[in-house]
């Protein structure tokens, strides 16, 4: 099954044991279709496993302003109740603690913990923060690809950082990461009809404010 997907992607290597961001959720989010999905999540990989954890909204559910927490393993995959409103400001963290245990907090609060499997935790790596939207998923991919119609209003994610080994956490910039530069336009190499929808960005320092 193949995702039409658009992706923004700020990412580091740095000796990371940690992400955080908070995130100021769209206002409003649209879809014509009654599939697909928005997902805004911080992503790690660490033990073997790769590690996505964040909010998201889908058709049914942005029709009545919500949205949840969410964590994806690939193995496995589980989120909290549909009652974050659109508009909410929602801090979210994906750390080491100091037991060696990953944890997923939303809004300080411990909603997830992740044990360490065939080895142990060490500095995390692929570590980063994804602004994400799925319009529809196909199993054989149309050329040209139809019209996108999945849209939000401004997502604001900020003081985006991440904890080192001491557990000091640091702003992440362009001097430490890399900074989405333009889309992810998924699948690649197939012509659209119409205009190819993309974000409208705006970074800074730990910051990213995007509008799809």
């Amino acid at each position: 099954m193949e995702e039409y997907a658009k992706v923004l992607r700020w990412s580091t290597d740095v000796g990371v044991y940690g992400l955080r961001t908070t995130i100021q959720l769209p206002k409003s989010a649209t879809f014509e279709k009654n599939v697909g999905f928005i997902n805004f999540y911080l992503g790690v990989f660490g033990a073997n496993v790769h590690y996505e954890c964040g909010l998201s909204t889908k058709p049914a559910e942005a029709a009545n302003d919500n949205w949840h927490w969410f964590w994806n393993t690939g193995f496995a995959n589980d989120g909290g109740p549909w009652m974050i409103k659109g508009g909410s400001v929602v801090p979210i963290e994906l750390s080491l603690n100091c037991n060696g245990q990953l944890e997923f907090k939303v809004a300080g609060e411990v909603v997830k913990t992740f044990l360490a499997e065939d080895e142990p935790f060490g500095a995390l790596t692929t570590a980063r923060l994804v602004v994400a939207a799925c319009d529809q998923k196909f199993e054989i991919v149309p050329d040209p690809l139809p019209e996108w119609t999945t849209r939000h209003d401004a997502v604001v994610c900020d003081c985006f950082s991440y904890k080192d080994s001491s557990g000091t956490w640091t702003t992440l910039s362009a001097a430490n990461s890399s900074p989405p530069e333009a889309t992810i336009f998924w699948p690649t190499g197939y012509d659209h009809t119409g205009t190819p929808a993309d974000y409208t960005t705006a970074i800074s320092a730990g910051k990213i404010i995007a509008t799809l």
